[in-house]
């Protein structure tokens, strides 16, 4: 599994980092899917995980989203640590994965089915 990331205007030094990976391991019972991965995305970075089936990056987005718990290591969002937090507690801090099949709520608009991701942030319907 590769971390790459895209040139932009202003270099990542300069920039906060928003989603930190420090030493991130997972195993399932003898298979190891994530080895002490570390990584750092900076504020407005467009960041690419690239590697074959089973390299682990679906693990490693799943650790990141709290889905699963870290064996071992640290991850950070906005300086602050969640390894080991539910996904709707990470979500509510600002960061939330999504998944390849997307499944509308059916008998709604489109319209709809996107702001229901704005009632987390917002309780009256209008303000969503």
């Amino acid at each position: 599994m590769t971390v790459t990331e895209t040139q932009d205007v202003a270099p990542a030094a300069s920039r906060q980092v928003v989603l930190e990976a420090s030493g991130v391991t997972m195993r399932f019972g003898g298979l190891t899917a994530v080895d002490d991965v570390s990584m750092k995305v900076h504020e407005g970075e467009i960041v690419s995980l690239i590697g074959p089936n089973g390299a682990g990056k679906t693990t490693l987005f799943a650790l990141l989203s709290g889905f699963l718990r870290p064996e071992s290591g640290a991850i950070a969002f906005r300086s602050r640590d969640i390894a080991g937090l539910p996904p709707h507690a990470i979500c509510r801090l600002g960061m939330t994965r999504t998944f390849q099949i997307v499944q509308p709520f059916a008998g709604q608009t489109v319209r709809d089915n996107i702001a229901v991701g704005a009632h987390l942030h917002h309780r009256r319907r209008a303000a969503a």
